[in-house]
Order: C-alpha cells, then sequence, then structure tokens
C-alpha cells in the first residue's frame, strides 16, 4: 500500500512540478474530449429529431374518387399486417375536408378553392412506422398489396425530403465527428508524449539513482503512466463541466426560444441528467485511455530501464 501511495504521490508532483507543459496538455484532452461530446451529441440530436418527425407526420395513402369505403378499410387490415406498420387512421372524405376547413377558416381564398364539391379531397389513410428508416420499404409493401389499383398517390415524396435531408446532415456529423475528434485525440497523444518526455529529461539524475539503489523499471515507469492519465482525468473533468454549461444552455428557456429545441423533442428529455452522466462516462474513459497509452509509449521509447 505503501509502495502505491508513493508512485501516486510521485505522478502527482510531477504533474504540479511541469507547470505550464500541464496545463497545456490538459487543455488539449479538454478541447479533444469536448469535440468528442459535441459531435456525439449532435448525432443523438439529429437521430431523436428523425424520430420526433417521424411521430408527428403520417406517410398518407390517398384513395381514387370512387372507390367504397368497404374496400379501403378492408385494404386497411391488409397492410395493418405489414411488420413495420406501427398504426393506421382512416380519414374519410368528409373527415379531410372538415380539417381543411377548420385549418384554413381564416383565408376565403383558399375556401373558396373546394366550393360546393364535397369530394374535393380524397379519403386517405394515415400510416405511421416504427422506424423512419423503413418509410420506403413499407409504402412499397404498400404499393404491393394494392391488388385493384385503387390507391391515386401517397406522400412519401414529401415526407422524404425532409428524412433524407436530415440523414444526410446526420451522415456529415458522423464523419465530421469522427475526422475532427482523431485530429485532436492524436494532437494530445503527441502533446502529452512529449510532455513525460521531457519529464524524463529533467528528472534523468533521479531515475538515475533509483536504478543504482535497485528500483524495478515498472515502479520508475508507473510514475510517468499515472501521470498521463492525470492529464486525461482532469481534461475529462473540465469537458465535463463545459458540457453540463452546454446542456443547460441548450434545455433552458433560452436554448428553446433562439433554437426551438423543444420542437422536436430535443430539449429536457434528450439532454437530461443521464445523457450528461453517460457523455461523462465517455469522456472519462478516453481520457485515461488516451493519457496512459501516450505515456506508456513515451517511456518506453525515452526511459532506457
Amino acid at each position: 500500500m505503501q509502495l502505491i501511495l508513493r508512485i501516486f504521490r510521485t505522478s502527482w508532483q510531477g504533474f504540479k512540478r511541469n507547470g505550464w507543459l500541464s496545463f497545456v496538455s490538459t487543455f488539449t484532452m479538454m478541447q479533444a474530449l469536448l469535440l468528442l461530446t459535441i459531435f456525439i451529441s449532435l448525432n443523438v440530436a439529429v437521430d431523436t429529431t428523425i424520430k420526433a418527425i417521424n411521430e408527428r407526420i403520417d406517410v398518407a395513402v390517398f384513395f381514387k374518387e370512387y372507390v367504397p369505403e368497404a374496400d379501403i378499410l378492408a385494404f386497411r387490415d391488409k397492410i395493418n399486417a405489414i411488420p413495420e406498420v406501427k398504426s393506421i387512421t382512416y380519414v374519410s372524405q368528409q373527415e379531410a375536408l372538415e380539417s381543411y376547413i377548420a385549418q384554413n377558416s381564416g383565408s376565403q381564398e383558399l375556401l373558396d378553392v373546394i366550393g360546393e364539391d364535397k369530394s374535393f379531397l380524397p379519403a386517405s389513410l394515415e400510416v405511421k412506422v416504427d422506424n423512419p428508416y423503413q418509410i420506403e420499404e413499407t409504402v412499397s409493401k404498400v404499393h404491393r398489396e394494392d391488388t385493384g389499383g385503387i390507391i391515386l398517390e401517397t406522400s412519401l415524396q414529401k415526407n422524404q425530403d425532409v428524412i433524407d435531408r436530415l440523414r444526410r446532415i446526420n451522415r456529415m456529423v458522423g464523419v465530421a465527428n469522427v475526422a475532427l475528434s482523431t485530429i485532436f485525440i492524436i494532437i494530445a497523444l503527441l502533446i502529452i508524449f512529449n510532455t513525460i518526455r521531457i519529464t524524463i529529461f529533467t528528472r534523468r539524475e533521479e531515475i538515475e539513482i533509483m536504478k543504482l539503489v535497485g528500483a524495478t523499471d515498472w515502479y520508475i515507469r508507473w510514475p510517468f503512466i499515472i501521470e498521463g492519465t492525470i492529464y486525461g482525468i482532469a481534461g475529462a473533468l473540465f469537458a465535463f463541466l463545459m458540457t453540463v454549461v452546454g446542456y443547460w444552455l441548450i434545455t433552458s428557456s433560452l436554448g428553446t426560444r433562439y433554437f426551438a429545441l423543444d420542437v422536436a423533442g430535443v430539449g429536457q428529455g434528450m439532454f437530461g441528467p443521464w445523457f450528461a452522466l453517460s457523455m461523462f462516462a465517455i469522456q472519462l474513459a478516453f481520457g485515461i485511455v488516451v493519457g496512459a497509452v501516450s505515456s506508456y509509449l513515451s517511456t518506453k521509447r525515452h526511459l532506457r530501464v
């Protein structure tokens, strides 16, 4: 136990002794981990937005004008058996007309468009799917079930444009996440690597004395490795503090007022305490691994024991 405490005490003394180098190493580590957190959060936010849009937007299947209601209801029962379908709502021509009038009650021009035509809007089925990425497949299956040719059209194209745009953003965020986070992690590795190398150089006489009195190789190596781990832990702590501030801004009235994040359900529900703690666990794990690995590589290359 005394040996372990001595190793940790030596590591902490080295961290404090390096001063400016310790600050630069910790700051760079914080930037790398914060960038990683930002892009993970963006990925989750975009995915949550896609799911929220899917919850609000139905894939409407419109039917030809003179299709009997009984045929539409029979068709509804057929496509309800499709595994990807979550729910189906039947909207008659009368219900569609009433909804149109209610939505456009303030615009006489839009009301004049329908005139006296009670069959102006077609009957439809509003279909929800379990996964937004299954919309195309589901609509294809719906069309295959239409053996009687009763479908007029679907709203797939309009909804698909929105979802495809979000998917492209998600892919771009993912690629940028991997690229930029990798760059910053490599920078953090190099800075910690060189910090430990300088520490080894400044303590070379002390290391020689330790070797002369019989210190083992790993007893000499461990303080440097733990020192690198301290850089990672410190960077993770500062990154977590920045993360908490960022999440607070997002979930506060400031975030919902200026970014409308509550509209898509990206707010209190997503950036909650458990999500923040999950991010801290990721930051801490990355920080420890990067700090320990870079320190180990530095001692392996520059510490001759």
